[in-house]
């Protein structure tokens, strides 16, 4: 313990009634006039049972050092947080005491932070590109700053970047030389140096760019660099061009990438290897959004929602805008799957929490679809592909959430052929945990009766991907009716069981129709029921009575987009519409003796 007396910390010895015997300098300044009182004195009153604590526990043998946090009071006259170590003396008198303040550490780490807050935004305002070779590593790296966002356009060994730049032809002919000297120069820097020559190295295509190149060498953390700003100029003002980012790089609206830029940026993530993720992300209903609230307003939820991903991303990654309500994300070095989940709930939730005053209970929400390199694939083309049809599952599954790709959960995508994939998507893809709940709920309403249906049918709707369930029975037709967007309630459904006209469409007490404006010329009154309650596209089962008689009906209704319904919610609705039936069937007729049954 005798080094710790030494330390750059508050150290020092003090006897069993914690008074101080002797410490270093940094000691008796912390102490300060509290020098001559117990250490007690200045401890926060509920920590000094803890302190206590630890005193007795390392006095037990082998105990070595024991380490407790608690709040002691600084010259300020506030209490500060402490990493307080504990060591006996072993000669049951004495113990030594080395103190951390931890809230110093938090209070200088935010400080830093914050400078480098600022320093982050003077870096996007000037609008400059900047790069650094590490002569140690022989890595270039040439970026440019979105405030929290680091965009690299370049990282990888030095040859191998020259090498790329001359087979691309990135620099015009005619200065080549200048860009060969530069390279060397990179090499042998020992000061300021200045280049000009003409490319397209920062766009990587289209009409050559005047660039001026300054940088000179660093020495940090021990290793010698080479730091630099790479401006494009106005070869008739010879000044920089100020927007020249922005205008290549940067979606006008959002201040996220372009599409251009957020794919070149997932190109070279994915081919410098290490752990990337790509996202695939759009707003839910969006257009119905933009029509309840106008444009204007559609515009500012594209705004706040890309300043919520790029936020969330931060330095791992970067954030583009590929369409009017959609996104990519690429994300770095994120961890494990928990990992990942983490950004994507984190997105997730944030984006619902936008313009709530405004909105109330019709919140914003997104779907995200995920893939991963070294995972799903290596090309990334393919995880493009991946992370497309994961958000396209998310969307079958009701939207607002996120599906990371896994296949032995979603199934092998046949990469070679879009369409089948997506259909393949639409007929068979519910989850095991859907599943699983699905058939809970429906043996729930086996056991206990109609007193369950409610949770079934809520379940139902976000299965099926829906708008809304409703079910009709009885001689009164009483309704229930689940929604996931409002229901006016109308009764014009119950009309249906009286159109014996549209009853003849039913086969084995089923019907389904995709658009339900195919109605409006051949059975009006049923197209009407339909229009005026919103209704796009329908699934219906009928119920009948222990003589066979129509009892009731149960349909299953979307309102937002006209929807082919898979094979697989079919059976499903089916055998949950017999299901339904057979409890509420069974709840009328209660037994009085044998061959007897009574009617309620």
């Amino acid at each position: 313990m005798e080094a710790t007396i030494d330390a750059i910390f508050p150290a020092g010895r003090f006897d069993k009634f914690l008074m101080l015997i002797d410490g270093n300098r940094q000691m008796y300044d912390f102490m300060g006039s509290y020098v001559y009182f117990p250490l007690y004195k200045i401890v926060l009153e509920k920590d000094i049972e803890r302190l206590e604590k630890a005193i007795v526990k390392c006095r037990e043998p082998d105990a070595g050092s024991v380490d407790e946090c608690i709040h002691i009071l600084n010259d300020q006259g506030e209490y500060d947080r402490f990493l307080v170590s504990i060591e006996d003396c072993h000669d049951s008198r004495h113990c030594h005491i080395e103190f951390q303040n931890i809230s110093y550490g938090e209070r200088k780490l935010s400080r830093m932070n914050e400078k480098c807050f600022v320093m982050q935004d003077f870096l996007t305002v000037s609008g400059k590109v900047y790069f650094e070779y590490k002569m140690d590593q022989d890595m270039f790296r040439m970026f440019w700053m979105d405030y929290e966002q680091v965009i690299e356009l370049y990282h990888l060994p030095l040859d191998e970047w020259v090498a790329e730049v001359i087979q691309k032809e990135m620099v015009t002919g005619r200065d080549r030389d200048i860009f060969e000297a530069f390279c060397k120069a990179l090499r042998q820097v020992e000061k300021i140096q200045y280049f000009s020559f003409h490319g397209n190295i920062i766009t990587k295509g289209g009409t050559p760019d005047a660039y001026k190149i300054k940088f000179i060498s660093r020495m940090h953390n021990k290793q010698k660099m080479v730091i630099g700003t790479w401006s494009v100029i106005n070869e008739q003002t010879g000044n920089d061009v100020d927007d020249f980012v922005e205008g290549t790089q940067v979606d006008s609206m959002t201040r996220i990438l372009n599409k251009k830029a957020i794919t070149e940026y997932g190109e070279s993530a994915v081919s410098a290897g290490g752990q990337v993720a790509i996202v695939m992300m759009d707003v839910d209903n969006f257009k119905t959004l933009n029509d309840t609230y106008g444009h204007l307003f559609g515009d500012k939820v594209i705004m706040a929602v890309a300043e919520v991903i790029k936020k969330t991303v931060g330095e791992n990654g970067a954030a583009g805008r590929v369409g009017g309500d959609e996104f990519m994300l690429v994300i770095r070095d994120f961890g494990d799957e928990v990992g990942l989940r983490n950004y994507l709930r984190t997105i997730k939730t944030n984006v619902a929490a936008l313009f709530q005053d405004k909105l109330g209970i019709n919140r914003i929400s997104c779907s995200i679809g995920a893939s991963r390199s070294g995972i799903d694939s290596d090309q990334y083309k393919d995880l493009v592909r991946i992370a497309d049809k994961a958000l396209y599952i998310a969307k079958q599954k009701g939207k607002n959430r996120f599906i990371i790709y896994l296949e032995e959960k979603h199934g092998r995508f046949h990469m070679a052929d879009e369409g089948y994939d997506m259909m393949e998507i639409r007929d068979s893809f519910y989850s095991e945990k859907d599943l699983n709940r699905w058939n809970a709920l429906l043996a729930d309403v086996v056991l206990y009766g109609s007193s369950r249906l409610e949770p079934l049918l809520e379940h139902a709707v976000v299965t099926l991907t829906i708008d809304r369930l409703i079910v009709l029975w009885g001689k009164e037709l009483s309704m229930t009716a689940i929604s996931s967007m409002g229901h006016q309630g109308t009764e014009k459904e119950r009309t249906l069981l009286e159109n014996q006209t549209y009853l003849e469409l039913f086969q084995g007490d089923m019907y389904m129709i995709t658009n339900t404006n195919m109605l409006e010329f051949t059975l009006p009154d049923a197209y009407g029921v339909f229009r005026d309650n919103g209704v796009r596209s329908v699934m219906q089962h009928l119920l009948r009575d222990m003589d066979g008689n129509l009892a009731g009906m149960v349909l299953a209704e979307e309102c937002v987009n006209l929807k082919h319904f898979p094979k697989l919610a079919v059976q499903l609705f089916e055998n949950m519409s017999k299901i339904i039936n057979a409890v509420l069937l069974k709840e009328r007729v209660m037994p009085i003796a044998a061959g007897e049954r009574k009617i309620q």
